[in-house]
């Protein structure tokens, strides 16, 4: 994925390309998050905005039940589709900052399409079918392709209709609503061999935990004011009552706090990444040092502490535990392989040695196949990717030193497979990036100060020598 980004904030120009782990680094103030949010919200509303323009197809569904389209036909679709959204998506970045216009109205955000190729989503498709189901129309798709061949044939299933028959189904059901379907379902398709779905953890995170329950709160309370109102025959303006008692937050985060409010739901899933690799949710419980307990009314943490199971409020456990929280629950419940999870800061309240656990589990995910955009202040996580990228040569008592270490061979990381952005000067530089790790000046030097200081003040001091 490449995307190429103009006036976003502090970015005046910069292109980036997603690998399988993408990082951002840099001072504070120089745009990280914007990049991340700006992604987060194009591969969240990419796939209900594109348009295939396939009323013919429709046409021919509606008349004969099936049509068979011929994927290399929509090659063309889907890029300049692709293209054509992320000129309406420029225009929409305000509402996903959730800023004024005029605060954006020179931004321009784009994705790259280039390297795309129609053969990524013959892979994707072959031997598939994909059900689509509206059940407010009571309409069933089926997108099916079961040759292995470039052709996706696309049926009205008629037992699901309300209707008795496929003639009475043509006149009854909704061209649109068809359309929409058919858009969507295309969508997912071509859309899956290239862009991921998105999944954020934002560095609000530790609030959103906190407080969604006061959020809910607020809404309640417009709700009963806007009732009293009604009841009282006083008239009140919508608009006002929403500005004032709605919070005004970026969708990114405001899909976070939608996220920890259906917990409770989300918690009886099984993820797909957890149950084919529980290895990963144990690494992470082992950071954590317990693990989550959800109902409709609490969260708490539970642990173990002189052989004796506790359980505690969510409110009253460590920072940790409340930073933590969403990615363990998205990974347990909801992850699955071609996702991306995109992170704000993932050393968030984090000690050094867990910062280097959690780079052991970035890797492990990339082998699962999630891919992961962060932005980052910690040298420790950039030293810890470093050291398993190290551990990709070939070298003498390579085993033992893994051994020693405590290193094994999932936690290796491809060079090949990292891509990391250093935020300066209004744009974003790639790092240098080689079989010997990420080199990012922007913690290199500012450490390389810092021993400078300690280093001529010490060498005049006595007390330093004593021993």
């Amino acid at each position: 994925m490449k995307f190429e980004i103009h006036n976003l904030g502090y970015i005046k120009q910069a292109e980036i390309e997603l690998g399988d782990l993408t990082i951002i680094c840099g001072k504070n103030n120089t745009g990280k998050t914007y990049v991340n949010y700006a992604i987060y919200g194009f591969l969240k509303t990419l796939k209900s905005n594109l348009d295939f323009e396939i009323e013919n197809e429709v046409n021919q569904l509606l008349e004969q039940g099936t049509v068979k389209i011929n994927l290399s036909e929509y090659n063309n679709k889907f890029t300049n589709s692709v293209v054509e959204f992320s000129k309406l998506y420029s225009k929409f970045l305000p509402q996903i900052f959730n800023l004024n216009d005029k605060l954006l109205q020179q931004a321009n955000f784009t994705a790259k399409t280039d390297d795309w190729r129609l053969e990524n989503s013959e892979r994707m498709i072959a031997n598939r079918s994909l059900d689509i189901i509206s059940e407010e129309d009571d309409l069933r798709l089926l997108l099916s392709n079961f040759k292995k061949i470039s052709i996706l044939e696309i049926s009205l299933v008629r037992d699901t209709l309300k209707v008795g028959n496929l003639e009475k189904a043509k006149k009854d059901t909704n061209k649109s609503t068809i359309e929409k379907l058919i858009n969507q379902g295309l969508s997912s398709i071509f859309s899956e061999s290239y862009f991921s779905d998105p999944f954020i953890i934002t560095s609000e995170r530790t609030g959103v935990s906190l407080f969604y329950k006061e959020l809910d709160l607020n809404k309640t309370l417009m709700i009963d004011m806007m009732k009293n109102q009604i009841n009282q025959n006083i008239s009140f303006d919508f608009r006002e009552i929403l500005n004032k008692r709605t919070s005004r937050y970026s969708k990114p985060v405001q899909d976070e706090i939608n996220f920890v409010r259906d917990l409770d739901i989300i918690s009886k899933r099984n993820g797909d990444l957890a149950e084919t690799i529980p290895e990963i949710i144990d690494l992470l419980t082992n950071i954590i040092g317990g693990d989550y307990s959800v109902t409709d009314y609490s969260m708490s943490f539970k642990f173990t502490e002189d052989n004796k199971q506790q359980e505690i409020p969510l409110y009253s456990a460590s920072s940790t535990v409340k930073s933590l929280m969403n990615l363990y629950f998205y990974l347990k419940h909801l992850a699955k392989p071609g996702d991306i999870l995109i992170i704000d800061e993932p050393e968030l309240n984090l000690h050094p040695e867990n910062q280097r656990k959690l780079a052991k589990l970035f890797a492990r995910l990339t082998k699962c196949g999630l891919k992961l955009l962060m932005t980052t202040h910690s040298d420790y996580l950039i030293e810890e990717l470093n050291n398993l990228i190290v551990f990709n040569n070939e070298f003498d008592n390579k085993s033992e030193l893994m051994e020693k270490y405590g290193y094994e061979d999932q936690d290796v990381l491809d060079p090949d497979q990292v891509r990391v952005y250093i935020a300066e000067n209004n744009t974003l530089n790639p790092a240098e990036i080689t079989p010997l790790g990420i080199f990012v000046p922007t913690f290199d030097d500012e450490i390389k100060n810092m021993n400078d200081v300690y280093n001529k003040v010490t060498d005049n001091l006595d007390i330093a020598y004593d021993n």
